[in-house]
């Protein structure tokens, strides 16, 4: 599994390395225990949930306050982290192969804020407009404009799901939820590398929830 693959890859970084960003540690390892959730993970429900608490375990920080950011800043300030660190274009490579997968959550009304401000009103023009903007950013070098919307329609899903705004197996956001699940499952093994080959000496910013006691005399290996 690749998750297996990225622990050893992990593993195999010097001790003193992990020991001195204790952020880029506690992240990465906990990412990867949720990764591997995914990988065993029977529905698109527990895919996405899954993924979602590995991206966040990723991007979730604190401020100087010792308060966590909103989602959005923190996974906005994260994507712009990763894509700046992404010298092998890995990024831009899966976007553009996810072109149309991307396009259907941009494009979907029902991911759009917008939307549930107002359900009423006519809305397909905007979406539209955002659709015909963003096609031409899918050839260029940075990917994180996309990646930044594509996640912003991820979290709306994300918000439906674990509020309990959605009913579990529906066939009403089928479709939705399986490509979102998938597009999660694909970009965070990606992330996860990203950080492991790039990332090692990055502030990443205070985590939040850091472990306390014992398990902080080995936080590059810690299970809470």
């Amino acid at each position: 599994m690749v998750s297996e693959e990225l622990r050893r890859k992990f593993k195999a970084i010097p001790e003193s390395v992990r020991q001195a960003n204790q952020s880029f540690a506690i992240r990465v390892w906990r990412a990867l225990s949720w990764l591997q959730r995914v990988e065993q993970a029977q529905d698109a429900e527990d895919r996405f949930i899954a993924g979602w608490i590995g991206f966040n375990a990723l991007y979730g920080r604190l401020d100087n306050q010792k308060r966590a950011w909103g989602d959005r800043e923190a996974f906005g300030a994260f994507l712009a982290a990763i894509c700046g660190i992404d010298h092998g274009g890995r990024l831009r490579h899966l976007v553009f192969k996810r072109q149309l997968p991307i396009l259907r959550l941009v494009e979907n009304r029902f991911l759009y804020d917008k939307f549930w401000l107002d359900p009423g009103a006519n809305h397909e023009d905007a979406l539209h407009q955002k659709v015909k903007a963003l096609m031409p950013r899918f050839n260029a070098h940075n990917p994180c404009p996309i990646l930044q919307v594509a996640f912003e329609r991820l979290w709306i899903l994300r918000n439906q799901l674990m509020h309990g705004a959605a009913t579990k197996g529906s066939s009403l956001n089928r479709r939705t939820l399986t490509e979102g699940a998938t597009l999660i499952g694909e970009f965070l093994p990606e992330f996860i590398d990203i950080m492991i080959e790039n990332g090692q000496t990055k502030d990443w910013g205070e985590v939040c929830f850091p472990p306390i006691g014992a398990t902080r005399r080995n936080k590059g290996d810690e299970r809470s």
